[in-house]
């Protein structure tokens, strides 16, 4: 991409990375100019006004000039100084993505300015830091809206009707939904008529190629039209339902990623992120990624947050589990991880109507557990000797199969005395350190490790499970609450649906 020319200089003021502005001065080749600013000694700053917002919107066509795009962009920006008082300072823009060799809907755009004038106190990290502008494409190919509704309108439309299926078919909550909806934007800005990449690119997701062919081939085999929104959803549900190379190799691997997700802004944009880097996989996928997790954090979360989901109520009746079971609350933090557990057949009810999510899990439950998700995926299986015996395991327990393949398989353990306690209530830590050892059995890179100094609590963790719990608070499979771990309570079936969940989606 062409570098952009500030009025009066040459100087290439700040390097824009994807995460961070350097603070460092690239002052090569710099031009002299008489401009006032340019001369006087440098001057420290503590921060941009309206850092870390949109401060403006402007849209282009595909293959204007992007001189034509930043021209229209604010030429200075307000600074707080190191005294208290604020300053305009000249700026110019460069895109946080490849305005020249790509063709996306938005570009975010990042302010650069000559810090031989102006010096910023620190790192400005660019997501928080800095204003941005954003430039919005106007699709001129895209089909007439119908009679009476403007193509902005039917745009809308569309994305409602994704948001809506992605929640109520595909089990994602709304973050997730988000992730998604800022890279369907991106790729084909809605349009399920849209052809891309010299016609090889069709579609929603603009499935390419190989990956083209097995959209339509799908579609035509199970009556949907490939041409339609319907016709491209379904199989966008086909793709994300297994691992399977015919379809997507990855496909499940990345529903559960976003499965996964917190149901929160920041949600949203790990949502964004990951489906750009896992699912549409660009060039520079980095840098893009990091785009489109901004785009469904600022632009999509504020609007879908709080949107209802539409669907048959004999739908929402017959697997949602806030309506099997009557102790399971609609809107709950636990359901979304039951409803994962249940669906995948990893944990069913205490009985046909309640789940006891608040009720503790024991060792028994612990073990049958880990049983069921080696069960639901070959990715989750392990060998085991299935030979292990312990005094207080009777051979035609509901458990028994469950606790001798895990003892078997080597990430439980039995006491000293010979006994495994199926009653004895789980705690926390141990729960972690099972999973831990499961994970290394699967021969999954276990090296991930966070800091817990900042929980209150970290002292009263276990020697032998400390690796274990910075492993599981790094892959996000245990976190915190008040600022604690409580490593030592025991663990409740939601706590225990939770962990699950996050732990299905860290093995790829």
């Amino acid at each position: 991409m062409k570098k952009m020319q500030r009025i009066g200089a040459m100087l290439l003021a700040a390097s824009m990375s994807i995460g961070m502005v350097q603070t460092g001065v690239l002052a090569a080749d710099a031009v002299q100019a008489d401009t006032a600013w340019q001369q006087m000694a440098a001057q420290t700053f503590t921060g941009f006004a309206n850092a870390g917002t949109q401060i403006a919107e402007i849209t282009f066509t595909f293959g204007q000039a992007e001189s034509e795009l930043t021209a229209q962009m604010p030429q200075t920006l307000t600074v707080y100084l190191a005294d208290g008082s604020t300053a305009d300072i000249p700026v110019s823009w460069v895109c946080l993505g490849d305005y020249a060799n790509t063709d996306d809907y938005y570009y975010e755009y990042v302010p650069q300015w000559d810090m031989s004038a102006y010096s910023p106190e620190g790192v400005l990290d660019s997501a928080s830091g800095v204003p941005y502008v954003l430039a919005q494409r106007v699709d001129t190919s895209a089909p007439a809206a119908q009679k009476g509704t403007s193509q902005k309108a039917a745009l809308n439309s569309n994305v409602y009707t994704i948001f809506n299926f992605l929640v109520s078919e595909c089990g994602f909550n709304a973050a997730a939904a988000c992730g998604v909806i800022a890279n369907i934007e991106c790729e084909s800005n809605f349009n399920p008529n849209l052809w891309g990449d010299n016609n090889t690119s069709y579609g929603i997701c603009q499935w390419h190629n190989e990956r083209l062919t097995a959209m339509q081939n799908w579609c035509n085999s199970n009556g949907y039209d490939w041409k339609t929104l319907t016709g491209q959803l379904n199989y966008l549900k086909k793709e994300l339902s297994a691992n399977d190379s015919k379809y997507l190799y990855n496909g499940l691997t990345i529903a559960n990623k976003l499965k996964a997700k917190a149901n929160t802004a920041d949600g949203a944009y790990d949502a964004g992120y990951d489906w750009c880097y896992y699912y549409e996989v660009p060039a520079n996928k980095e840098t893009r990624s990091k785009e489109r997790g901004d785009r469904a954090k600022n632009t999509y979360w504020p609007q879908l947050k709080d949107s209802s989901v539409t669907v048959d109520p004999d739908e929402t009746q017959s697997g949602q589990v806030y309506s099997i079971f009557s102790d399971v609350k609609k809107g709950a933090w636990y359901c979304t991880p039951i409803q994962y557990v249940y669906d995948n057949e990893i944990m069913t009810g205490t009985s046909k109507t309640t789940f006891e999510p608040n009720t503790s899990l024991n060792r028994a439950m612990a073990a049958t557990v880990l049983y069921k998700l080696s069960q639901t995926d070959s990715k989750f299986k392990l060998s085991s000797t299935n030979t292990a015996s312990f005094s207080d395991v009777p051979s035609n327990a509901w458990y028994t199969k469950a606790v001798k393949w895990a003892a078997g398989a080597g990430i439980v353990k039995g006491y000293d005395n010979g006994t495994f306690g199926p009653s004895d209530k789980i705690t926390r830590e141990q729960f972690a350190t099972i999973l831990y050892a499961y994970a290394k059995k699967l021969g999954c890179n276990v090296s991930a490790s966070a800091s817990l100094s900042s929980y209150s609590d970290s002292g009263s963790i276990s020697s032998y499970a400390t690796t274990a719990m910075k492993w599981a608070v790094a892959k996000k499979i245990m976190t915190g609450s008040d600022g604690k771990l409580r490593p030592k309570s025991s663990l409740t079936r939601a706590e225990a649906s939770a962990m699950m969940k996050s732990f299905a989606a860290t093995i790829s």
